[in-house]
């Protein structure tokens, strides 16, 4: 298709979408008579605005007219028809249920700044109840609220963020937003370092019970870190309540295991948080390669590679979190958290060579480690002021953590004669610093003006030590002797200071202005034992962001964005150590690798009706002209070597289309799609590849008698691209069904993925002038679980009467 096909295929979605927004507006042929019900909850105690509480609206007899959850920012907004008494209940646990009359003026009921106190006994039954919607909009994020999906008491982290927006995984575990895997990963809004290190890994170990929601942030401020050229991933885990209390989870399954345990105590000003968690998971994967060496586009060497290979992997984590509230306005938090995670590997395989020398036919088995134990240690300071917006933030953290790799493979004639073995033995170790500062000042009374300044100094020291042993020498041997040229001890260092400045502006009631600039140093280097020379690296980006928000309505918001973004090369993707686990496809990193720019202009649309149905749409641009892409060679026998390299330019026009409804009080539905053409250039290779790229995701619930709730969701995606490839359709589908008993205290869910097939066939093809291959894989990914979930103890607070203030005031979301 062309480009002006694409072009036009994204035109087509908009106006299908402006169509829907107007169907929305024109299916009632003779409307109720209706007006408007806005205010503002906020503590009464530290005026800090109080997000998805419950807002109802009744008549007489306690019949429910209307409802919906207070925004970030503490608002809300309902639209309800005239001509009945009203009354507005509004209510969030922990704190005092409010009630009030309703009296329009001209068409509006202007509630004002409504203070809420926090509820000093344990809690009484709230008589007004909500359940957070799926999908949420606010400011620069879209939000999946994972606790909202009974699909999330089983399953890893992995699982949740299938399901958000514009979020896909790849077969292999690969985490892609819109389609790019150039992403930035935080926990609780914090950089993690188990994250950095080993995303797909990492994932695995945090079960899906103890992820609260996913914030997705193609448009961040420049208050975030830099990194991520595609946007930003925030995964937000389960809080504790004030109390005493807690809850555990368990899962068991043909392919993965997970128990999760939280209690959490208060005592007035001080509470503590313990949190443990533990998974095993299995996963199985047999691959077919067939790839053709060539040498001026002639044939000369033919490689068949047949591999069934299995991983298990086993992890845990356990956190100690405590919080001091010095007093309302002040509070200090600190914690310290350890993981521990292995994920061997076993393979066996058949492999068939060809070429004018003749024929080398043999088997072979492989076995490859993977340890890591990592502990982190942070101290956070916090204080609100006076003025609504003003706040000063502190954030330290420290980790450390040690590393084990190694493989071993052998390669075993037909007759079944053992003729080579190779032992590679990988240790490493790293150490985190992390010091972070933000404040907030508002320039006006009312917080509507807003500046935001900040610093952050990050310092990362690693070492890594690799040797080879092999019979290269005595073929068929059992003794191993050392390969020299291929053993050597890497110290490697990152350093980045960054300080940032955010200016937001409201201009009346429907324009609001953010501008951006973060500037960002970096250094780093890498010393070497022997073999390689030293290198040191030093480079400066200047970033801005650029946000321009539009209220058109009440219902309707238009965003344009301009966003810069950088991807710095890690430690993996620079370290030389070559991993030739399977000694036809070789892998290493690259030394000299340099930080890739990204640029998006992104424009979206954001619709909310009064019923709760809710409708995201975008398109965007993205440019980056230094790209790090794994390059792949074979030579004239056969052997496969990937490297990283700066070698691409790659663009990316796409759109996007989000909703969330309910069909009834019972019955709720979102969907999602992406499309977008992506174009590929490297000069230096005088390669390029075009493509058409979109996903889909849907996601629905059932809620039915007697506390028991249904749960659909599914994604497919038509694959991925690359400069010298890609693949094909990846997809999935899970069912759930979850029983709540004991007042909802406790429920068990029996979730099915995949059930309709063993295993999940995709092809990946790649080429290049040295090569020509077609892999393809078989994921065994059917699965089935059952889990139990129960919480336990009591919920206190406490706090003064409510309150009420009318007027125009407003407050500002903290960030």
């Amino acid at each position: 298709m062309s480009t002006y096909g694409h072009f036009r295929m994204i035109w087509i979605i908009l106006v299908f979408t402006g169509i829907n927004f107007y169907g929305q507006k024109s299916t009632a042929q003779t409307p109720l008579k209706t007006f408007i019900i806005k205010g503002m909850l906020v503590d009464s105690t530290t005026r800090a605005p109080i997000e998805l509480a419950t807002v109802a609206v009744t008549r007489p007899g306690h019949q429910l007219v209307q409802s919906t959850l207070t925004a970030a920012d503490g608002s809300f907004l309902l639209k309800v028809p005239e001509g009945s008494k009203l009354t507005l209940h509004i209510s969030y646990v922990g704190y005092r249920a409010y009630t009030s009359g309703v009296h329009p003026v001209a068409g509006l009921a202007d509630m004002g700044l409504i203070r809420v106190s926090a509820n000093s006994g344990v809690l009484n039954e709230v008589v007004v109840s909500g359940k957070k919607p799926v999908i949420q909009s606010k400011g620069d994020k879209l939000i999946y609220n994972a606790a909202s999906d009974i699909g999330n008491r089983t399953g890893s982290a992995e699982d949740v963020l299938r399901k958000a927006p514009m979020i896909s995984i790849s077969a292999d575990g690969e985490v892609r937003l819109r389609g790019n895997g150039n992403i930035k990963v935080l926990l609780n809004g914090l950089p993690s370092g188990i994250l950095a290190r080993n995303l797909k890994e990492a994932l695995k170990m945090i079960p899906a019970s103890a992820v609260a929601a996913v914030e997705i942030m193609t448009s961040p401020s420049a208050r975030y870190e830099a990194e991520g050229a595609a946007g930003v991933i925030n995964i937000i885990t389960k809080k504790k309540m004030e109390g005493t209390g807690g809850s555990i989870d368990l899962s068991a399954g043909n392919l993965e295991q997970t128990i999760n345990g939280n209690l959490n105590m208060t005592r007035g000003k001080f509470s503590v948080n313990l949190n443990l968690e533990g998974s095993l998971e299995k996963s199985r994967t047999v691959t077919e390669l067939n790839r053709d060496a060539l040498a001026g586009g002639q044939v000369i060497g033919n490689l068949l590679q047949q591999t069934d290979e299995t991983q298990r992997n086993r992890g845990g984590f356990a956190e100690l979190s405590a919080e001091y509230r010095m007093d309302t306005s002040r509070k200090i938090t600190g914690g310290v958290s350890y993981w521990k995670g292995s994920w061997p590997t076993v393979s066996q395989g058949y492999n068939l060579y060809r070429d004018k020398h003749g024929v080398n036919e043999y088997n072979q088995t492989g076995r490859q480690t993977g340890n890591v134990h990592f502990t982190e240690f942070s101290l956070n300071y916090q204080q609100k002021f006076r003025h609504p917006g003003q706040e000063l933030q502190l954030i330290s953290q420290y980790s450390f953590a040690g590393e084990k790799a190694d493989y071993q493979t052998d390669q075993i004639y037909i007759s079944g004669k053992h003729y080579f073995r190779e032992h590679s033995p990988n240790t490493g170790s790293s150490k985190d610093l992390n010091l972070q500062a933000d404040y907030a000042q508002p320039l006006d009374h009312k917080g509507d003006q807003l500046l935001e300044v900040g610093g952050r100094y990050s310092r990362n020291t690693s070492r890594s030590s690799y040797t080879v042993f092999n019979n290269r020498q005595t073929p068929g041997s059992e003794q191993l002797t050392e390969d020299p040229s291929r053993a050597n001890v890497m110290s490697y260092f990152q350093e980045i200071a960054a300080a940032y400045v955010n200016l937001s502006l409201k201009a009346g009631r429907n324009w609001a202005f953010r501008l951006g600039t973060r500037y960002e140093h970096t250094s780093l280097g890498s010393d070497f034992q022997q073999h390689q020379p030293a290198f040191r690296s030093r480079f400066n980006n200047l970033v801005s962001s650029i946000l321009l928000n539009k209220k058109v309505t009440d219902m309707h918001d238009l965003k344009l964005s301009f966003t810069e973004r950088i991807r710095r090369p890690w430690i993996w993707d620079l370290n030389p150590y070559i991993n030739a686990g399977d000694p036809r496809n070789i892998t290493s990193g690259n030394p000299e690798l340099k930080p890739e720019i990204n640029r998006m202009l992104e424009l979206a649309h954001h619709y909310t009706a009064a019923s709760g149905f809710s409708l995201h749409s975008g398109i965007y641009f993205q440019s980056n002209s230094n790209a790090i892409e794994s390059l792949r060679t074979v030579d004239s026998f056969g052997v496969s070597r990937t490297m990283p390299q700066n070698i691409a330019a790659n663009k990316r026009l796409g759109a996007n289309i989000f909703t969330d409804l309910m069909f009834s009080k019972s019955w709720t539905f979102s969907a999602g799609a992406d499309i977008c053409q992506v174009w590929y250039r490297s000069r230096t290779m005088q390669l390029s590849n075009d493509a058409a790229l979109y996903s889909v995701n849907i996601n629905s619930s059932w809620e039915l008698p007697k506390d028991i709730t249904l749960q659909f969701s599914g994604d497919y995606g038509n694959g991925y691209v690359t400069l010298q490839g890609r693949t094909s359709a990846n997809y999935s589908y899970r069912f759930a069904v979850q029983k709540e008993f004991l007042d909802k205290k406790a429920g068990v869910t029996v979730s099915i993925n995949n059930p309709f097939q063993n295993n999940f066939l995709q092809r990946t093809s790649a080429t290049a002038p040295s090569f020509n291959s077609n892999t393809a894989s078989w994921y065994y990914n059917r699965s089935f679980s059952v889990a139990f979930n129960w919480k336990f103890g009591t919920v206190r607070a406490s706090g003064e009467e409510n309150e009420k203030e009318t007027g125009e005031k407003t407050m500002r979301r903290k960030r």
